[in-house]
């Protein structure tokens, strides 16, 4: 039987919640006290050809440059090294993270689920998944399990690592990339969906043109809010640039809509006392 537990009991090292910074703007976005929270999950989709492995990228490295000593790991289910060596040339300080290359091999007796369970028990204190629904499909067709035990299998060997059960004690944040249907919903089941802390959505400001603007915004936050925009482009050679200005416009503009709503309201519950008033 499952204990009963209260939380005012439980006691957690103050460390769990200093978070990880990027030094951009997008620290803001990722967390309400900024920055990347540790041993939580976010979900990443957005519209093909968006960026969502360019971001994700950029977020590891840039992470890595302010804080050294974290360890950090991407995991590529579909991409090989020629593939990210286009991105490295681009980006160059893509080339000093570590890479776990995960790749389908079903005509071999190859188990790239055990692979992933012994590299993932060394501890680390960031993951990235490119991308999840690709490395359901080769545990699945490896393991000979169905798409739904896969899924149960990523989800709990996640979840050990959130609890810091590996060999170094680390509660392991996880940012895992998920495709998207044609009209840009999310792939995945309920389950996978309700194990997460946030989901990050790259989209298009026109879904129909490629070239027009992008930003970054939650639509579920539970570390942050939801809704706002994070406008970004990946013209620029080193760098994903975020637009801070346009960042902070919005949040203004947020801000003065729900100070006008709250004033709003407020008259409108003295207008409800006096009409009470005179019907007395």
């Amino acid at each position: 039987m499952r204990d009963i537990v209260r939380m005012s009991d439980l006691h957690f090292s103050s460390s769990l919640f200093e978070n990880y910074h990027t030094g951009t703007v997008l620290d803001k976005l990722l967390c309400s006290y900024s920055g990347l929270s540790k041993g939580v999950n976010y979900m990443i989709i957005g519209d093909p050809g968006v960026g969502k492995t360019t971001i994700i990228l950029d977020m590891l490295a840039n992470i890595q440059k302010k804080q050294p000593q974290a360890r950090i790991l991407f995991v590529s289910a579909e991409m090989n090294e020629i593939d990210l060596a286009i991105y490295v040339q681009r980006f160059p300080k893509f080339g000093n993270l570590d890479i776990l290359f995960i790749e389908s091999q079903i005509d071999e007796d190859s188990h790239n689920w055990n692979t992933l369970t012994e590299v993932m028990q060394r501890g680390w204190d960031i993951v990235a998944i490119d991308s999840f629904y690709e490395l359901q499909g080769i545990v699945k067709e490896e393991e000979e399990v169905t798409m739904k035990k896969a899924e149960s299998m990523l989800l709990c060997l996640i979840k050990q690592q959130n609890k810091a059960q590996n060999d170094r004690g680390v509660n392991t944040t996880f940012l895992t990339i998920q495709q998207v249907t044609k009209s840009g919903a999310f792939v995945g089941s309920n389950r996978l969906k309700h194990s997460i802390t946030a989901m990050m959505e790259l989209r298009l400001d026109n879904p129909k043109n490629i070239y027009s603007d992008r930003y970054v915004t939650f639509s579920k936050h539970r570390r942050g809010d939801v809704g706002v925009k994070l406008y970004y482009n990946l013209n620029s050679t080193g760098d994903v640039f975020f637009d801070e200005q346009k960042y902070n416009d919005d949040l203004k503009l947020r801000k003065l809509q729900s100070n006008v709503s709250s004033q709003i309201r407020d008259f409108a519950n003295e207008f409800d006392k006096l009409f009470n008033k005179s019907d007395t």
